[in-house]
């Protein structure tokens, strides 16, 4: 990709696009970064603010959100939920990249429904697992070469950790019923259920429950795993306990959207704290469990799993760029280096443990 590379970050002067914007201008100067959003004044001061090449009016609803962006740029990186595909129909129409953080798993089916008229001739990567797949990255980049028989991936929240409105959203609709895999074969279940006691960081042991997330279906369809289940649990025993009890009584379910938002997001500003999540890969006998830590938090976390797949499809740092159509970051033939690039950003690996019967194995790096 030639140096006068041009991104554009949808959404990038809120919480999670900020972070993108600044990563990525930090870590390639010779990228110019466009602040884009629905108020253009608010785009443009965030951009002087941090240094970044502009702002642009772009609005998602918007029937060619595109149309009046001016030059276009070389990527897109959606950081806004993109409700009606407008913006995804207006890239793939211009063979523009596009990487998308923000669709939670029954947007991500929509996707290619949406695009099954088109002709695509550009990458569209659905990062929009957890923690823009850095969850599922985690899974594909220390699996085998075989389909694992199960991963569990478990989620410790904070509610004093920053986060953009967006993050909330996927959890409003916890209690309803999905589908998830397991021994290869599809099941539903219902939101928080089936508590499992995790050990996280500093020994630290909590009880977590299913939710959904995109790489219950998409490990399984990449063939990274014949099951997978999300978990989630809250760091504060109390608001962890209550928030199960609140779902599973069937009282969550009779709130008005708005007001399940609004117990799940705060605008209030945080001082921030660590995110983590622990991946559990078994395959037989064999079993590794892995942690996942940022010290800056879930924003920041989120933000290094969007820059590595936009470094991706620009084909940065020698990075095998994605073939045209619709993918996902665990797909990646050089899934290693997403794992490379996100520890270069601050973001931790630690092998928890490693079991194995018979002749250990060589240890990979975690």
């Amino acid at each position: 990709m030639a140096n006068s590379s041009r991104v554009l970050v949808v959404g990038g002067y809120g919480t999670v696009g900020m972070l993108i914007s600044d990563l990525i201008a930090r870590r390639h100067p010779d990228v110019d970064v466009v602040v884009g959003g629905r108020r253009f004044f608010k785009a443009e001061a965030a951009a002087r603010l941090h240094g970044l090449a502009g702002g642009v009016r772009i609005d998602v609803t918007d029937d060619d959100p595109l149309a009046t962006v001016d030059p276009l740029p070389d990527a897109v990186l959606v950081a806004v939920n993109d409700h009606d595909d407008r913006l995804l129909h207006s890239a793939a129409r211009r063979g523009i990249p596009l990487v998308d953080i923000a669709r939670w798993l029954d947007r991500v089916e929509d996707a290619h429904r949406a695009l099954a008229s088109e002709t695509v001739t550009a990458p569209v990567v659905l990062a929009s697992g957890w923690m823009a797949s850095a969850a599922a990255v985690t899974v594909a980049a220390h699996g085998g070469s075989a389909p694992a028989d199960h991963v569990d991936i478990d989620i410790l929240l904070s509610l004093q950790d920053r986060t953009g409105p967006d993050s909330a959203t996927g959890f409003v609709d916890v209690h309803r019923p999905f589908e998830l895999w397991k021994n290869g074969e599809p099941r539903t279940v219902r939101g928080m259920s089936e508590p499992r006691t995790v050990t996280f960081g500093n020994g630290r042991t909590r009880t977590c429950r299913l939710f959904s997330s995109p790489e219950q279906a998409t490990l399984v369809t990449a063939g990274h795993a014949r099951g997978v289940s999300v978990r989630m649990a809250f760091d504060h025993r109390p608001t962890n306990s209550a928030f199960a009890a609140l779902v599973n009584s069937g009282l969550w379910a009779r709130l008005s959207k708005e007001r399940r938002f609004g117990i799940l997001h705060s605008p209030a500003e945080k001082d921030g704290v660590s995110h983590e999540f622990v991946v559990t890969v078994e395959n037989g006998p064999s079993t590794r469990t892995i942690l996942v830590k940022d010290p800056e938090g879930q924003a920041h976390l989120t933000a290094v799993g969007a820059v590595t797949q936009l470094e991706r499809v620009l084909g940065l740092n020698d990075r095998d760029r994605p073939d045209p159509g619709i993918s996902f970051p665990e797909g990646a033939k050089d899934v290693a280096a997403d794992v490379a690039a996100m520890e270069s950003m601050g973001v931790r690996f630690t092998e928890l443990s490693r079991s194995q019967a018979g002749p250990a194995a060589p240890a990979r790096t975690a």
